[in-house]
């Protein structure tokens, strides 16, 4: 049974059918904020996230997914559409042969095949960051370091938004593991610890994406910070050679007698001067190596 947007009704019918506590059904009206499972003696109750990223706001928010399975039902509810749920819900509508494999088995087979299109659709988000992460780089070292500085905003961003969904169903899922076998049997330990390695390797790859846009931000914030020096470097040493310049037109720009102005010739003599005294300077700072 899959309900999307539940309602009253819905969770009367649920009431009807199946032995759930009332508190674990009035639960599905209200939105959940932490992931958990629950052992009773007749089902497992199951609340988990689901990544997905919004392109208008370019972050990754999560959607809940809760599940109530008992030993021959399955129950999923959410408010929003969830791909890997959907996908497996219109192939068990459409086609007979999947119906037959997916619903022709233990309910504990069913929630393996809904938990793992869950965790592998999610590490295929996950390639999308890598994607990104990779143009960042690219265009990090072909000059474009201002234009950068916000597209790493939003993938770090986007890559905490994802920890921050995906970290928290590690012990959930360990959980699962332990109860599930003690509900369904021995023989769904397997499937179970087949969900565990999709969701470490979530893990895994997140955590190098977070360490990677760390480096990435210092990368560019280094090559930004030498630009910027390199500018100050340049403006410096064009307003010491200036300076001199400056200070030579100041004195004969006084209102007083002065040694020299009175002859046609004491003008070129004025700026050959000045002339002399910037080149003298620019040798000084080239011996320096300062440009």
């Amino acid at each position: 049974v899959d309900i999307q947007n539940p309602a009253r009704k819905d969770i009367d019918d649920l009431r009807r059918s199946f032995r759930f506590h009332p508190l674990v059904l009035d639960e599905l009206l209200i939105p959940a904020w932490r992931p958990k499972v629950e052992r009773f003696p007749d089902y497992l109750s199951l609340i988990l996230y689901y990544p997905v990223y919004s392109k208008e706001r370019k972050e990754t928010r999560p959607r809940e997914l809760d599940i109530l399975v008992t030993k021959d039902a399955l129950i999923t509810v959410h408010y929003s559409s969830i791909i890997p749920v959907k996908a497996l819900f219109d192939k068990c509508t459409v086609y007979p042969e999947a119906r037959s494999n997916y619903l022709g088995q233990s309910s504990g087979y069913l929630l393996f095949h809904i938990l793992s299109g869950f965790w592998k659709q999610s590490l295929l988000k996950l390639t999308r960051v890598g994607l990104k992460i990779d143009q960042i780089e690219e265009k990090i070292f072909q000059g474009e370091e201002r234009a950068q500085v916000r597209e790493i905003s939003l993938a770090k961003a986007d890559v905490i938004n994802f920890w921050r969904i995906v970290e928290p169903q590690g012990k959930i899922l360990q959980q699962l593991q332990k109860e599930g076998v003690d509900f369904f049997g021995p023989d769904v330990e397997p499937y179970l610890s087949d969900i565990m390695d999709d969701y470490n390797q979530a893990v895994h790859e997140l955590e190098t994406a977070r360490e990677t846009m760390q480096a990435l931000e210092q990368t560019n914030n280094s090559l930004l910070t030498a630009k910027t020096n390199e500018v100050v470097r340049l403006l410096t040493v064009l307003s010491t050679l200036v300076l001199p310049l400056t200070f030579i037109a100041s004195i004969f720009g006084m209102n007083t007698i002065l040694p020299l102005g009175d002859r046609p010739k004491d003008f070129w003599f004025v700026m050959a001067a000045m002339g002399t005294a910037a080149i003298l300077m620019y040798f000084f700072f080239k011996r320096k190596r300062w440009v």
